[in-house]
């Protein structure tokens, strides 16, 4: 996720945004004598190159990469192009050096990484010739191996794999596209581009007569010179880092690999070259300060890697301390627990300082100094690993560090060679007292308001706080109101806060806009910005039901691009049709909100999936929202088909989530809402007792049944304990209250309060709300509303105040949130502007049905 991340936040610096919109960068590529006929066009970070009047490209072939080194880029591209002329193939490449940087960086996408000409020949000989003659033309080149392909035999740089010429592609419930190609009967499957060579079932190779595939695996680990890799710890581009042991002795080792002419830094810096880099500063560090630095063991070559092996230090990375060991991850945490947490943290940081101190005194700085990079002891001493970055007394620093442990550089400048280790040790500071070092970069003002909260169940102590407010001084002028001016007038400044969301989501908008009207996530662009989740949908819904007009030509859109689209959205509520038809119906569109439930019941999905955000559940409430605004029974008909086709028991997981996923949207909780709905909207009892049981099978998967308050896994393989709205206790208090007011259940009565019981002061990492406190608030207001609850009511009003934490004011007056990620702000409904606006609603004016659901009879 890290990786897409960093591509959506290269076109803009306020939005996340394609890599493919991104203003042209660096110095251009083209081929220094273009054929006649021939001409190139730019789109996003390639060049595509075709002769007029060329025929079309078959769907799928024997694609051709060319990779190169930096520096012998042009001189490749030039001899590539001239082939291509030459044979009538078409061809792209990268458009500038820049994104040729791009896509062999450190972090690049590994499926892509090492591309830098892609040709496209229309059969296998014809992909043989072209191939033959760049093996040739390119004798002696050097570049990347390319992770997908496999090499053509005797070159260094011509590769090639099957695949989709054309887009092609199907969608999943989750609204995300998976490319197809054909295998060799004509039947559409994944192209699949993950870390390895893949063929299409029936295909051979025919370039090759060695499968090595078909090679056998030696039974056990690998041994590499000695040392045998036990598991892998997490790869990138550049390389991967592993588990291991030294056969010989048994001792416990950490390898870390470097794939030559990937993970570019500057110029044609590659991870080879870090990786000998900081092999030579762990061995002059061990000889000068043993214990500073990870004991180097061995470098050597294998498989033409590189592999570096040090002692494995053992610990916990820090990034874990906060969400495993703070306080404000637990309802009932006393003062003492508090206290016993920040005199951790102080010996923690003591620890780091202690380590940086050492460091410095040397004429050495470590440059990445963020959670990653830092292990605590169970004693919580600390050890600094991946000293990649490390500076010497004589090396210039580079420019590479963590987002949020980065100082400006104006900092820099005035504090001089160890500014950015010392801005580090204070980011690490704030996070291990539980602020957001990307949200206070861009707002300072969020220190005294997550300060004030802390104060109320145990105040931090000073040493701790001036260590994470060292390079944030308190404003003379903040922009937003004092923690103490809100908790005095709650009710005033989070109507204040309203409005200046409603600004900030309203002034983001751009009907014009290519690729969607509000800006959104990286996961609204994986699958559309039409739905209600990530996209236009979700934010008219809002605007709607919080009384503020919708920007010009914005609903307008929405309904032509529905209509257009149809045919590739998902079918269900959360990020497809369903979702979209709900929404243009709330706003009188009847006739288009009824096309949309027609395409929608035909998709295939419908009958695979059951789940709330992309499958029957999902359209379940469509059809009965229609049926609520319009009387037609057929949507009832249609909503009780739906649901009384689920399967029960075991034969339910497959039409969940992945990995018997739990929660509102992907689990069962999702369909007992359902089927709740369905009782309150028709009348018809018949369907409760089944969303009764889903609801108990779903508290049976809390992951500490006993605790005051109930945290739920993600999924059989996600462990994570969950809290939240679209995933966890917030989600289940969302439904469970309903079935309370339906009838009496011993087990939901006496489990509702400890789902509530993690939303009461929990912190979070988002101010969103599906993931984050703004779904606090939403559910502990409407949890009010619908029991008349004082305690849900006073806990829903205490949640919104944290959304001052969160947020960012700009020149303008405005407040923004940053979405997922926290890299950029975002406006949709998952965890952007719209979420916690529809959330500071609900607080200050109760009403049902914010979040589409159907309590209310129709009017």
């Amino acid at each position: 996720m890290a990786e897409a991340l960093a591509e959506f936040a290269v076109a803009d610096r306020e939005y996340y945004e394609p890599l493919d919109t991104a203003a042209p960068q660096g110095d251009p590529f083209t081929p220094g004598r273009p054929a006649e006929g021939w001409s190139g066009k730019v789109g996003g970070i390639w060049t595509m190159w075709r002769r007029e009047g060329m025929p079309e490209l078959p769907d799928d072939g024997w694609k051709v990469h060319v990779s190169a080194r930096r520096s012998r880029a042009a001189a490749v591209l030039d001899t590539v192009a001239e082939i291509c002329f030459a044979q009538d193939v078409a061809f792209k490449h990268l458009a500038t050096d820049h994104w040729y940087w791009w896509l062999h960086r450190k972090h690049a996408s590994r499926p892509q990484s090492g591309k830098f000409i892609a040709a496209y020949p229309v059969d296998a000989e014809a992909a043989r010739r072209l191939m033959e003659a760049l093996r040739e033309a390119l004798d002696g080149e050097q570049g990347p191996l390319i992770l997908t392909d496999r090499r053509f035999p005797g070159s260094d740089t011509v590769q090639y794999r099957y695949g989709a010429y054309l887009g092609r592609d199907e969608v999943d419930a989750d609204g995300n596209r998976t490319s197809l190609t054909r295998d060799a009967d004509g039947k559409a499957v994944p192209d699949k581009r993950g870390a390895s060579f893949h063929l299409p079932e029936g295909f051979t190779d025919p370039f090759t007569t060695a499968d090595p595939e078909a090679a056998p695996r030696p039974e056990g680990p690998v041994v590499l010179r000695g040392f045998s890799i036990e598991g892998a710890i997490v790869h990138s581009s550049g390389g991967g880092t592993y588990e291991g042991l030294e056969v010989a002795t048994g001792r416990k080792v950490f390898l870390k690999e470097a794939r030559p002419f990937h993970g570019l830094g500057d110029g044609e810096d590659d991870a080879v070259d870090r990786l000998h880099r900081e092999w030579r500063t762990l061995t002059t560090l061990h000889e000068l300060a043993p214990g500073l630095a990870p004991e180097p063991i061995a470098l050597f070559t294998a498989g033409g890697h590189e592999f570096m092996v040090t002692e494995f230090v053992e610990g916990m990375s820090l990034n874990r301390i906060p969400p495993t060991s703070h306080p404000l991850m637990k309802a009932d945490s006393t003062p003492d627990e508090y206290a016993a947490y920040y005199a951790r943290c102080e010996r923690i940081l003591a620890s780091v300082e202690a380590a940086m101190e050492r460091l410095h005194a040397l004429g050495w700085t470590f440059q990445d100094v963020s959670p990653a990079n830092v292990l605590v002891t169970p004693e919580d001493d600390i050890r600094l690993i991946d000293f990649e970055t490390a500076c010497g007394p004589d090396d210039t620093p580079g420019k590479m560090g963590t987002p949020g442990f980065v100082p400006p550089q104006h900092i820099v400048d005035r504090d001089g060679r160890t500014a950015q280790d010392d801005f580090g040790v204070s980011a690490l500071a704030q996070t291990l007292v539980g602020c957001l070092p990307l949200t206070v970069g861009r707002a300072p003002e969020t220190l005294a308001h997550f300060h004030h909260d802390l104060a109320e169940l145990a105040p931090v102590t000073e040493t701790l706080w001036k260590r994470a407010t060292h390079y944030h001084p308190p404003s003379e002028s903040p922009a937003l109101p004092s923690p103490q001016e809100v908790a005095a007038d709650p009710l005033r400044h989070l109507a204040d806060l309203r409005e200046a969301v409603a600004a900030g989501l309203l002034a983001a908008a751009d009907p014009e806009h290519p690729q969607r009207t509000f800006p959104t996530v990286p996961q609204g662009y994986a699958s559309n910005t039409r739905c209600v989740l990530f996209g236009a949908a979700g934010v008219l819904h809002t605007l709607n039901r919080c009384g503020i007009a919708a920007p010009e030509g914005a609903l307008e859109r929405l309904r032509r691009d529905a209509l257009a689209d149809a045919d590739q959205l998902a079918p269900g509520l959360y990020v497809g049709l369903a979702g979209i038809a709900w929404v243009l119906a709330e706003h009188g569109l009847l006739d288009e909100a009824r096309s949309l439930l027609d395409t929608a019941d035909a998709h295939p999905l419908v009958g695979q999936n059951a789940t709330l955000q992309g499958g029957a559940a999902g359209l379940a409430m469509g059809h009965l929202a229609l049926y609520r605004r319009t009387g037609d029974a057929h949507h009832a008909e249609r909503a009780h088909a739906l649901l009384a086709a689920q399967p029960h028991g075991a034969d339910l997981v497959s039409r969940l989530g992945r990995d018997d996923a739990t929660g509102l949207l992907h689990g069962r909780a999702g369909l007992a809402l359902a089927y709740q709905q369905f009782a309150r909207v028709t009348g018809d009892t018949s369907l409760l007792a089944r969303g009764v049981e889903l609801l108990h099978a779903e508290l049976d998967r809390a992951t500490d049944p006993d605790a005051t308050g109930l945290l739920f896994p993600v999924s059989t393989e996600d462990k994570r304990a969950m809290p939240y709205l679209y995933c966890g206790s917030a989600g289940l208090a969302h439904v469970a209250t309903r079935y309370l007011r339906a009838g009496a259940d011993e087990r939901l009565t006496e489990t509702l309060p400890r789902l509530l019981a993690p939303l009461h002061g929990g912190h979070t990492a988002l101010p969103a709300l599906y993931a984050g406190t703004a779904g606090f608030a939403f559910v502990l207001a409407e949890h009010a509303l619908l029991t008349g609850d004082e305690a849900s009511r006073a806990g829903a009003v205490r949640a919104a105040r944290q959304l001052y934490k969160h947020a960012v004011p700009q020149e303008d007056g405005t407040v923004c949130f940053l979405g997922f990620g926290l890299l950029r702000y975002s406006t949709e409904l998952w965890t952007g502007s719209a979420g916690v606006l529809l959330a500071l609603d609900q607080v200050l004016a109760p009403r049902a049905d914010l979040l589409f659901t159907l309590d209310t009879p129709a009017e």
